[in-house]
Parts: structure tokens; C-alpha cells; sequence
């Protein structure tokens, strides 16, 4: 993993305009307008050393979630916007050789959570794998509680054009499809079919990614969806991209056009981004103890 402890704003400005080159947004869809980013508070469990990926609950209201990079084991931290550590979730049946991203969904009224262990810093694990989980209660009166939950569902999984180093991971249950992105070399995204997870298994052969889109992104570090599947964002070292998919477009045409970029104060390493409960707000943390936790509202212009 690339360490970048400080941002330059110079490169920011160049950065702000980069997509992948193909036109304007489509008239029919519309995308948010937001706000400068700010840290709204600071986790204060120091266990969270290196934050490599977040997630907002779907089942707890005002919860979220994030893990360590490559070198815990694997367990999840639900945490409130206050930065109060409300629970430990040993996520049992997963191990952790390099998680890089965590995504939360809903399907079939069941709240899920997806967590990634895609990270390939010098591409050479053939296989990686995705882990899903049923989200589990979170009381937000407790602190630094211990809970488990148990995998459901492994899918270990193949690139196309070989291995990949990918840090960001999303879901879109309305179309039942995973998208990946890779952070090195070339940016690409992929795409998987969304398993059955209403059946406890493991496929009995790997499935092979299928690129749909190229990228022309400075390296990113994380990715998520929207719940409806409209919105795309995704965060790379020089600030984040958002995507929007007009009425009927397929996301493969969609990451083709040119993104909108999101103002990000200056973080020591920004590795997860999430959208909020409302579909809108973005949320986004950082490497670094205590591990800063940035909000970035949507301007409606009030």
C-alpha cells in the first residue's frame, strides 16, 4: 500500500476534473451537489489503527462500521457518528489476509454486510475472496460491546485480465450485481453476480470477474453505492468521485462518463467512504489514531 501522509493541494486542482473522458452526464439523471467535507469527530478506540474501509448500518439506525487493514483478525468496529465505539463484531467463519473494503445492503428485508478481502498491493493472489454476513443487532446504548456474526456465504473469485489490487467494493441488490474497482495500473471496474445468500455456501468454483468499464481516476481506496443503486462515489487519494446513473442506464455506460468531484479536507490516508442512511450524505475515514470520521452533506442551496 501506497503511504501518502499528506495531500497537495496543487494536485487536488489538477486532479478535479478527470473521468473517463466520454461526455457529460446524462440530462436525465441528477446529481447531488455537496458541501466541503468536515471531521465531525474522532473514533476513540486507538484499536482502529489503520481504517480501510466503512460502512453505514442497515439494520441499526445512526450505526457504522469499519476494520483494520491486513494484519488483524477479522472483526469489524461499530462505531456512532460521535466517534463512540459502541460494539466488536468477530466476524466468524472470515479470515483476514487483506481486508480493503466493507459494504452494507439490503436484501429481501435482511440487512447484509460484505466484507472484502481483495487487497493485492503487488497482484499476485490468483484468488481473492468476498465474505457476506448477516448484520447484527447493535445496542447504541452499550460501548465497546462483544458481538459475532457468522459468514453466510464465501465467494472466492478471478480478474478477467489477471490479479488486481482492489480496495474498493460495492452492492447494488436492486440489480443483484457487485462492483469492484482496481487500484493499480490500469483503473477498471468489474463486476459479479450477487449470490443466492439465502443459501449457506460456497461456489464450487470460482467465478471470473467481468470488466465493464475503464477508469481514468488518480489510485483508489474505497467505493460505495447508493441504495436505490442511482449513485456511485468513489475515493482515491486526491479526493472523491461521484457517479450517477440516469433512468435505465446500465452502470457500465454510467462509470464512462465524466464524475463529479467531491472537496475532502486533507486526511493522512482516506481508505473508506460510505453513503449515509439517507442515500445522499457521504461519510469518510482516514488512517491514523484516532481515526478521523469526515461527514460531506449535500448543498441544497438552504
Amino acid at each position: 500500500m501506497v503511504r501518502w501522509r499528506f495531500v497537495c493541494a496543487a494536485l487536488l486542482a489538477v486532479c478535479g476534473a478527470v473521468g473517463a473522458g466520454e461526455g457529460p452526464t446524462p440530462k436525465d439523471s441528477r446529481p447531488v451537489e455537496y458541501r466541503a467535507g468536515k471531521v465531525i469527530a474522532r473514533l476513540k478506540s486507538r484499536a482502529v489503527t489503520e481504517s480501510s474501509g466503512v460502512a453505514c448500518s442497515r439494520r441499526n439506525k445512526g450505526v457504522f462500521y469499519t476494520h483494520n487493514d491486513s494484519g488483524d483478525s477479522p472483526r469489524l468496529f461499530a462505531f456512532d457518528r460521535k466517534g463512540k465505539t459502541l460494539a466488536v463484531i468477530e466476524v466468524r467463519g472470515a479470515r483476514h489476509r487483506d481486508w480493503e473494503d466493507i459494504a452494507s445492503f439490503t436484501l429481501g428485508e435482511k440487512a447484509w454486510l460484505m466484507v472484502a478481502d481483495t487487497g493485492d498491493n503487488l497482484r499476485r493472489r490468483r484468488l481473492v475472496t468476498l465474505y457476506f454476513a448477516p448484520e447484527p443487532k447493535i445496542d447504541p446504548s452499550k460501548e465497546n460491546a462483544k458481538v459475532w456474526t457468522d459468514v453466510a456465504t464465501i465467494l472466492p473469485f478471478l480478474y478477467p485480465d489477471g490479479p488486481q489490487d482492489c480496495e474498493g467494493v460495492c452492492v447494488d441488490p436492486a440489480a443483484k450485481k457487485i462492483h469492484l474497482v482496481s487500484k493499480r495500473g490500469r483503473r477498471n471496474i468489474y463486476e459479479l453476480p450477487l449470490p443466492d445468500l439465502a443459501q449457506e455456501t460456497k461456489p464450487a468454483e470460482p467465478l471470473r470477474a467481468k470488466l465493464i468499464a475503464p477508469l481514468t481516476l488518480p489510485q483508489t481506496s474505497a467505493m460505495d453505492m447508493s441504495p436505490d443503486g442511482r449513485r456511485a462515489v468513489i475515493l482515491t487519494y486526491l479526493g472523491a468521485y461521484a457517479y450517477t446513473r440516469g433512468k435505465d442506464e446500465a452502470w457500465s455506460k454510467a462509470f464512462r462518463h465524466d464524475p463529479k468531484r467531491v472537496a475532502l479536507p486533507l486526511l493522512r490516508q482516506a481508505e473508506g467512504i460510505c453513503y449515509g442512511a439517507d442515500g445522499r450524505t457521504l461519510y469518510v475515514t482516514s488512517e491514523g489514531v484516532p481515526m478521523p470520521i469526515v461527514e460531506v452533506l449535500p448543498d441544497d442551496g438552504d
